[in-house]
């Protein structure tokens, strides 16, 4: 791809760009939450056999959980290497990392295998998942932003990286949803080792891709920053924090509407089935949700929208719950479907743009 200043950027590049990015965040939320889903269903067995249930599951929660933190590490390491060495340089290794990580958690043995070494390496895979994560999604809207930034409709070309999230975690929910009958047992492994497959058309994608042309003059005059991601922090260290704490919300949204009311739905009785299709419908609302806080971030007031979208998820939370543990499927289903449309989907894309 040839360099462009933003005068120049038309339309087309953009949407190559834009197409490299969302197909890259897909893979990779892909990934991320296909150990979710297998933490919820499939670990305490596989991996915690001689704990009690609770306890196996406590610990599953803990090894997802470990790919959070890894995430902060992940942007804060990627993001500099992407300001010092360019955007395609930090793509291409850091959707390496996710994939490579999680092929491999397919193919580790379990507890009666490998004893404690089981959890331990599966813990250990999830964190370096977790970091090349971490880096992928700050990288895909910084791209978008810089290529877009002279466009009236920012937002929009911004959401499509969003929108790799939604759709790759619709894709995961998908393959829970075909492999539900043997998820538990063996089609999680079958899940991950097809991230070996979906990676290789983002890759070929990022190959196209090219660093923006003000990094270009930069790194020619040799004035990037040695430290950026530290330089960033140091200057605009309160709207980050505000802003992580918007996005703490729809990470504990996203979270919680997926692999844990997995496991609480079948706590309650309803099959895994039925919950992965709940899940998976819900995510059409996560898709439609990005496709419309897009332009909806353009055209009006962006914080008016995340406090209506963060009020009315935390008030339908309650009877979301409720209408779980009565098993009564249809408002499982809508409230499910609510919860994505607002939770997810309508506050992702204000915070990057």
């Amino acid at each position: 791809m040839t360099r462009h200043s933003p005068q120049e950027v038309d339309t087309r590049t953009l949407i190559i760009l834009a197409f490299s990015a969302t197909a890259g965040v897909l893979v990779e939320f892909y990934d991320f939450t296909i150990f979710s889903f297998a933490a919820a269903s499939a670990f305490p067995q596989i991996f915690f056999p001689n704990l009690s249930g609770t306890q196996a599951l406590m610990f599953s929660y803990l090894a997802y959980g470990a790919g959070f933190p890894a995430r902060l590490l992940g942007a804060f390491l990627f993001g500099h290497f992407g300001d010092r060495t360019g955007r395609k340089f930090a793509f291409l290794i850091n959707i390496g990392v996710v994939g490579g990580s999680t092929c491999l958690t397919g193919l580790v043995p379990g507890y009666e295998t490998l004893g404690i070494a089981a959890p331990i390496l599966l813990g250990l895979l999830r964190i370096i998942q977790g970091i090349g994560v971490g880096g992928e999604f700050g990288g895909s809207t910084s791209l978008l932003a810089e290529f877009g930034a002279k466009r009236r409709s920012r937002a929009f070309w911004m959401s499509l990286a969003n929108l790799g999230v939604a759709l790759g975690v619709m894709a995961s929910s998908a393959v829970v949803l075909l492999l539900s009958k043997t998820f538990a047992t063996t089609g999680w492994r079958i899940a991950m080792l097809l991230s070996g497959i979906i990676v290789i058309p983002a890759l070929v994608a990022r190959f196209k891709l090219a660093d923006f042309f003000l990094f270009e003059q930069l790194k020619e005059r040799e004035q990037l920053a040695r430290i950026p991601s530290f330089e960033v922090f140091r200057k605009h260290a309160v709207p980050i924090i505000l802003l992580a704490t918007v996005s703490a919300f729809q990470q504990m949204d996203a979270a919680v509407a997926g692999p844990y009311i997995l496991s609480f739905m079948r706590l309650a009785g309803i099959p895994l089935a039925t919950a992965a299709t709940i899940i998976f419908l819900g995510r059409i609302g996560d898709v439609l949700g990005v496709l419309l806080s897009g332009p909806l971030a353009d055209l009006c007031k962006r914080r008016m929208i995340a406090y209506f979208a963060i009020g009315l998820t935390t008030l339908l939370s309650y009877p979301f719950v409720l209408a779980i543990l009565t098993k009564r499927i249809l408002p499982v289903m809508l409230l499910q479907f609510l919860l994505f449309l607002l939770g997810w989907g309508s506050c992702t894309d204000w915070p990057q743009s």
